[in-house]
C-alpha cells in the first residue's frame, strides 16, 4: 500500500470485561476542543497557575540546599582535609625520623669499626712476656707457690664479702 491511496478504515474491537464491544471512532480524526468552552470538571486557568506556582515551589526547596546539609558536607570536607594534612604531617615525620635512623646507624658503625681497631692496637701492643717482665722486674710480683691458693665453695657465687682473715692452709 503506498502513501497516496485511501486507507480503508478498519473496525477495532475490544474487550473490556466479558462484553466485547465495537470502537466507534476508529480511523476517524481526533475532536479538538474549543479553548473557550472547557468542561465542567477541568480547573479554571488561575487555579491551574496556582497549582503550578506550588508545585514549583515544592521543586525549589526540594532543590535547595538546607542550612543542615551545607554545614554537614563543609564539616565533612574539613575534618577529610585535616585527616589529610595529617597524614602528610605524619609521613614526613616518619621519613625524618628515619633519616635520623639510618644516620645514627652509620655513625653506630663507624664508631664500632674505630672501637675495634683500637682494641687490635691494645692487643699488638703489649705481649705477654713484657706483661711478665714488667710484672716481676718493676713490680715485685711473684706466681703462687703450691699451698697459697685456698679454694672453698660459696652459696653465693655472684660476689664474696670477707667478714675475717682467710684461715691458713693445714
Amino acid at each position: 500500500m503506498n502513501d497516496r491511496t485511501p486507507r480503508k478504515s478498519r473496525a477495532m474491537y475490544y474487550v473490556d470485561g466479558s462484553a466485547v464491544r465495537k470502537m466507534d471512532n476508529y480511523g476517524q480524526p481526533a475532536r479538538r476542543r474549543d479553548p473557550q468552552r472547557r468542561p465542567a470538571d477541568r480547573p479554571r486557568t488561575n487555579q491551574r497557575q496556582k497549582q503550578n506556582r506550588q508545585i514549583s515551589a515544592k521543586a525549589d526547596r526540594a532543590l535547595a540546599f538546607n542550612l543542615k546539609y551545607t554545614v554537614f558536607v563543609v564539616a565533612s570536607v574539613l575534618i577529610m582535609v585535616g585527616a589529610c594534612v595529617l597524614m602528610l604531617y605524619m609521613e614526613s615525620k616518619i621519613k625524618l625520623q628515619q633519616n635520623n635512623i639510618n644516620n645514627l646507624e652509620a655513625e653506630l658503625e663507624s664508631i664500632t669499626d674505630d672501637n675495634a681497631a683500637c682494641r687490635m692496637t691494645l692487643e699488638n701492643m703489649y705481649s705477654l712476656n713484657e706483661i711478665y717482665d714488667v710484672a716481676t722486674n718493676e713490680l715485685g710480683m711473684v706466681y703462687a707457690k703450691k699451698g697459697q691458693i685456698i679454694y672453698y665453695n660459696s652459696a653465693d657465687e655472684d660476689y664474696v664479702k670477707q667478714y675475717q682473715d682467710v684461715p691458713e692452709a693445714e
